[in-house]
């Protein structure tokens, strides 16, 4: 039976008069690949960060990888909270749509910083471990390049093999070849659905079609900060998904 890694109640999220979270719920199971859909603006972004409290929303429940949160409107969270929000970033991972690597570091470097600096793993290891992630998403020959001297292919990938140094239960996608040419998009992609076929539970927002046919089993699609439609995407890309959805896929 399946255990649900990701479970959130009443998440809500405004920016001044603006509410772009309305009241989400939402449940995703270990080993599930779950693709947030959407126009741009219908909340995709923020409803990924409150996740993981980068946004902290006004109000809702969220559970991740048996860490609870609970958001009260108006208040602060407090310290309990707080550990609750420190444990749950140990065992998620986020990609991010401009890489945020490290310029000063080396490939390598960016990998195993967070080995070394968090969970203290001795350096020696940290690296050999490091070397094997860079191999992983195909990239063993550039453990010594900076940033700058990277495409940004090869910098998304770094990303990816970073988030996977430390281990995580979830990975959290923030439109992660959005930033990329079309070219290089691929070698991101190819990562991800290897990633996807060994059972890593994935939230990816992305307005990569292939990659949700291919790769998820859901597809969530927001619009105006709500959840439209979650289903599996079998349904969502098939005729009775409805005319709203229908247009959106024509569209893109």
């Amino acid at each position: 039976m399946n255990t649900a890694q990701v479970q959130v109640q009443g998440l809500s999220k405004s920016f001044g008069e603006l509410a772009v979270l309305k009241h989400i719920d939402l449940s995703v199971n270990a080993g599930e690949v779950v693709v947030i859909l959407g126009p741009s603006g219908s909340g995709k972004t923020t409803l990924l960060r409150s996740l993981n409290l980068l946004e902290q929303p006004d109000s809702g429940v969220l559970q991740v990888c048996g860490h609870r949160v609970e958001i009260a409107p108006g208040r602060q969270l407090d310290r309990a909270s707080r550990q609750q929000v420190a444990l749950l970033r140990q065992k998620t991972a986020m990609v991010f749509q401009a890489f945020n690597l490290f310029p000063h570091m080396t490939a390598l470097e960016n990998v195993i910083e967070g080995l070394v600096s968090v969970k203290k793993v001795p350096k020696a290891i940290a690296l050999e471990k490091g070397r094997q992630l860079l191999a992983r998403v195909g990239l063993e020959e550039k453990a010594g390049a900076y940033p700058a001297k990277l495409s940004g292919g090869q910098k998304q990938r770094v990303a990816i093999a970073r988030g996977l140094a430390m281990e995580p239960e979830v990975i959290f996608f923030d439109e992660p070849t959005s930033a990329l040419d079309p070219e290089l998009r691929d070698e991101v992609l190819s990562v991800m659905r290897q990633l996807a076929s060994t059972g890593m539970t994935m939230l990816v927002v992305t307005h990569e079609l292939r990659f949700a046919r291919e790769a998820a089993d859901r597809v969530v699609f927001m619009e105006h900060g709500v959840v439209v439609k979650d289903c599996p995407k079998a349904e969502f890309f098939g005729q009775a998904s409805g005319e709203r959805i229908q247009q959106f896929l024509r569209r893109y």
